[in-house]
């Protein structure tokens, strides 16, 4: 944020009449505005050297104004002032010299131009010589005012210009807190929190920095708080966005310390936001430059935890960090500026809410990327829980969920639905000659036997160690018979080559299918395996029917 505010404006054309300006010397009695514009303390003016008009603190000032030859341009002539946000100016032009009142915040009059400048069409008919008196109001900053006369077909063209820009960078910003907005109404992250905060902070105080706020809805209801509204949202921006770059960036898993200093420093803006709301803050310059210098370490420092977590492969460091850069960068230069007391130049004006936008931009689309990662976490998680980790297939319990629901919309419609009871032969003594790995092996090309004489329809479910369940809805049970024998076909001629070892293994099957509406789960289940123990007792490899107890054997 800066407190020092001035702006170099573009320099005029050679062609336009150069303005002077000369300043009131102090005098034991402060002159009334009649005294002024009557020249009856013209002897007390005296020449500057530049036409910046510094204004002091607790003391207004008075400049005289005069351009060095008549003005014969096709436009009207217009006063600017750059450097004076929410500085009172008074201005009294010829030829009746009535006072015309100049703030950056006046919302009483309709608005001819943006904010941009505070500006003053002058008589079309200026004289060289002819004195404009300008009146500024004391204020609690010392500023660089700058005051200069354009055309006004040139003016109204450059402020055409800045409220393009303008409106475009904020309507960036403001369109990427409302993709926030909706991300965070679906997700709740409290990342995406931050990110509204920080961003909301920033857009309103360019807002309130261009003055574009107060042509808002509502945008009145800040004028009181005069210069406290920009250091309010600028003070609390810091914190929002300190706190987003440890959730964002994932600090606490990447730099445990980086994230702990970085949450340590969050305070003191705090503080200071909160001194800010006092009366007594507009005349702390220690408090400014307090602001300032704190800003430029925490900027630092999380400038360098974020270059260190993206050195450890911090995939949305990387986000952040190609997003903040000019940002900082910028941000850097611009504090220095106000600092230093140096001009505001042109470049850096727009640079800062460009880098802003540009941001703001990066940071949506690494959020959105961030809400993909956990969104297919999310997916994985429930896949897990769902499924057998060894075989891929459904483990029991969401079999088990399946055929409930299964059986609930066959019953109704009267459908048929079959279920298939499989357990490998001898699998145990595969896992005594071989071990335990050539018999997870074996368990994997099963299960993959299995499923590919299924449909899309058909559900396949690892029961308990080497038993498997295959739900088919829409089937009946001679149907069921012929999809087992072909599993069972399958399986047999199958060769599974693990370890440096070659296997082949056969599978015994019971079938059942549902029989009423009184028919439960564990009914279906219960009938499925002790066909699948008939199968077993009748020399195994071989599919029983439960209705009929027959087999049908290799």
């Amino acid at each position: 944020m800066a407190f020092v505010l001035s702006a170099d404006a573009e320099p005029a054309p050679p062609r336009l009449p150069a303005l002077h300006v000369a300043a009131l010397k102090p005098l034991p009695q402060t002159p009334t505005p009649d005294q002024v514009i009557h020249g009856d303390v013209d002897a007390g003016f005296a020449p500057l050297p530049t036409t910046h008009t510094p204004n002091a603190v607790e003391k207004q000032r008075w400049y005289r104004l005069t351009l060095d030859r008549d003005w014969h341009e096709e436009s009207a002539p217009l006063l600017n002032f750059t450097g004076a946000m929410y500085v009172h100016i008074t201005v009294y032009p010829p030829p009746d010299y009535r006072p015309h009142e100049l703030w950056f915040a006046q919302t009483d009059l309709p608005a001819r131009f943006s904010r941009h400048h505070l500006a003053l069409e002058l008589p079309h008919d200026l004289r060289a010589g002819q004195p404009i008196y300008v009146q500024i109001a004391a204020d609690s900053f010392t500023r660089q005012i700058r005051a200069e006369i354009v055309d006004m077909a040139t003016y109204q063209a450059q402020d055409l210009n800045h409220v393009r820009l303008t409106t475009l960078f904020s309507s960036v910003q403001f369109t990427m807190i409302l993709a926030a907005l909706c991300l965070w109404l679906v997700l709740r992250d409290r990342v995406l929190v931050y990110f509204i905060g920080y961003t909301g902070c920033q857009l309103m105080n360019q807002l309130l920095t261009s003055g574009e706020l107060y042509e808002l809805p509502g945008g009145r209801l800040l004028i009181p708080l005069g210069t406290h509204a920009p250091w309010l949202f600028t003070a609390l921006s810091a914190p929002l966005l300190l706190s987003f770059i440890v959730e964002f960036c994932e600090l606490r898993v990447i730099t445990p310390r980086g994230a702990r200093l970085l949450g340590a420093m969050r305070w003191p803006y705090l503080v200071i936001a909160a001194l800010l709301c006092f009366p007594f803050a507009e005349r702390m310059h220690l408090l400014a430059s307090a602001y300032n210098f704190w800003f430029i370490v925490s900027l630092l420092c999380a400038l360098a935890a974020v270059i260190l977590a993206t050195l450890r492969h911090g995939r949305q460091a990387r986000f952040f960090l190609v997003a903040w850069l000019p940002q900082v960068l910028l941000t850097v230069v611009r504090v220095s500026q106000v600092l230093l007391s140096l001009d505001l130049p042109r470049w850096l004006e727009y640079s800062m809410p460009a880098a802003m936008a540009f941001c703001s931009v990066v940071v949506t689309i690494g959020l959105a990327d961030l809400s993909l990662r956990a969104r297919r976490e999310r997916d994985m998680a429930h896949h897990l829980a769902d499924h057998d980790a060894l075989t891929g297939v459904l483990n029991r319990r969401a079999l088990v969920r399946r055929l409930h629901d299964a059986m609930a919309q066959a019953r109704p419609l009267h459908q048929p639905l079959a279920l298939i009871f499989l357990d490998m032969d001898h699998f145990k003594s595969v896992n005594d000659r071989h071990g335990h790995q050539t018999g997870d092996a074996c368990l994997r090309a099963v299960a993959e036997a299995i499923a590919d004489e299924l449909r899309p329809s058909d559900s396949l479910g690892r029961y308990g160690g080497e038993e498997f369940v295959a739900m088919l809805p829409g089937t009946t049970q001679d149907n069921a018979m012929a999809v087992a024998e072909r599993i069972r076909h399958s399986i047999e001629v199958l060769q599974v080559h693990a370890r440096g070892n070659t296997l082949q293994t056969t599978v015994s099957m019971g079938v059942s299918s549902l029989l009423g509406p009184l028919d439960t789960v564990d009914d279906l289940i219960a009938r499925a395996d002790a066909a699948l123990y008939r199968a077993k007792t009748q020399g195994r490899n071989c599919v029983v029917a439960h209705a009929s107890l027959t087999a049908v054997t290799s």
